[in-house]
């Protein structure tokens, strides 16, 4: 199993785990390898999605922002698909 394989995010992960897999395939890249790659805009772009995570309680369903259950569903599809294509691209740097 190639270290790539190692991290992936999938429908079923909660957002916090999502946001983990990302931020640890990050910080590995950022440490092994010698890469142009803007780390702190990444950073701030993933830390950003997961403070908007926060505010919905989309893992706890505790919100009071007026959105309904299956908007906040949508919005949890999107917040993964954002996660993947960050782990997608992260991976490049890996192979």
């Amino acid at each position: 199993m190639s270290i790539a394989d190692m991290f992936d995010v999938d429908d079923g992960d909660t957002v916090w785990d999502a946001w983990l897999v990302a931020v640890n395939l990050l910080d590995m890249i950022e440490r092994t390898h010698r890469v142009e790659y803007d780390f702190e805009n990444a950073r701030d772009r993933i830390a950003g999605v997961c403070a908007m995570a926060e505010r919905h309680g989309i893992d706890r369903k505790k919100c009071g922002c007026g959105l309904s259950d299956a908007e906040h569903t949508i919005l949890k599809r999107k917040i993964l698909k954002f996660y993947r294509l960050q782990v997608s691209n992260l991976k490049h740097f890996v192979y």
